[in-house]
């Protein structure tokens, strides 16, 4: 690419939005990339609810168990690294992924869940949950709950014909 087809592009990209040139590339470009920013915007918006309801349930069933999840080795840390980066860092990636594709406020309702578990984390100095982490994290869980509700009395009250009908 010459110096001047790269001056005549960002003089038409000059004040554009990062999500609008996303756009553009999913509707514009080849169909490999097309594909590929498809997919990732499709993994940004339904991979952070499926690990939020994956975790939400293994803390539930934690909660049931007598005993501790695990005892801790210190042979094991490559594998407790792994769980860590895989539910909650991979999650706070994708936040930003989540700005370039300008998804709504449902969307990130999980990333709400996940400040929430690593602040618990961070608050009891471990990387794995113990028995006294359960309560914060059911607090955590409900609040998210709390959203989903929000959202879905909002949902009621500005789309539906009955809700518009009996609060507009």
């Amino acid at each position: 690419m010459t110096d001047e087809k790269k001056m005549d592009i960002l003089a038409v990209l000059d004040g554009m939005d990062v999500s609008e040139v996303i756009a553009l590339l999913i509707m514009s470009g080849n169909s490999y990339s097309r594909r590929l920013l498809k997919f990732i915007k499709w993994m940004t918006k339904w991979l952070p609810i499926c690990i939020m309801v994956w975790h939400s349930f293994a803390m539930w069933d934690f909660s049931q168990n007598p005993r501790e999840m695990f005892i801790v080795h210190s042979e094991h840390w490559p594998s407790y690294t792994f769980i860590y980066v895989l539910l909650y860092l991979l999650p706070m990636v994708l936040i930003l992924f989540s700005r370039f594709f300008w998804l709504c406020w449902f969307y990130r309702i999980p990333f709400f869940y996940y400040f929430g578990v690593n602040a618990i984390h961070l608050t009891y100095w471990s990387w794995y949950t113990t028995k006294e982490m359960v309560m914060s994290c059911m607090s955590v869980i409900v609040m998210t709950g709390v959203f989903y509700l929000y959202w879905t009395a909002d949902w009621f009250f500005t789309k539906t014909r009955i809700g518009k009908r009996i609060f507009f």
